[in-house]
């Protein structure tokens, strides 16, 4: 595993680069205010990786509420955004809960705006699944 600091005073956090490391759960719990995420990915990459990210999480006493979207640009609209205002609403998702995306582009992008929106903002994790 490789660790890159970006260093940004109060705002600074770590990037990890690594094989197996959506099973480590105890790298991304420290991160978490409370033992509860909603993990936003696509329908490529969550029969992937969702299941070993949301296990490993799981087995150490976090609440995971998974939120699917379609795959792929055509999707990145508001209805998308929606889905996910929509799924938090329902799991009851409050300020302490992170929103955690699990792959790139698109869904990081979703994901993102959704947190830095829902109730005015809420924790968030990214991890891509692919860099280049």
């Amino acid at each position: 595993m490789r660790r890159l600091n970006l260093s940004l005073g109060d705002r600074s956090y770590p990037i990890l680069i690594g094989g197996g490391l959506l099973s480590r759960a105890d790298l991304i719990f420290p991160f978490l205010r409370t033992p509860r995420i909603a993990l936003v990915s696509n329908t490529v990459v969550a029969p992937l990786y969702l299941d070993i990210l949301a296990g490993g999480l799981e087995k150490v006493g976090v609440g995971v509420t998974p939120i699917i979207l379609p795959d792929g640009e055509a999707h990145k609209t508001w209805e998308s955004l929606n889905l996910i205002y929509d799924a938090l609403l329902a799991a009851r998702c409050d300020r302490s809960t992170t929103v955690v995306a699990l792959g790139g582009g698109v869904i990081g992008d979703l994901a993102g705006f959704a947190a830095a929106t829902y109730q005015r903002g809420v924790p968030f994790i990214q991890i891509p699944t692919t860099l280049l």
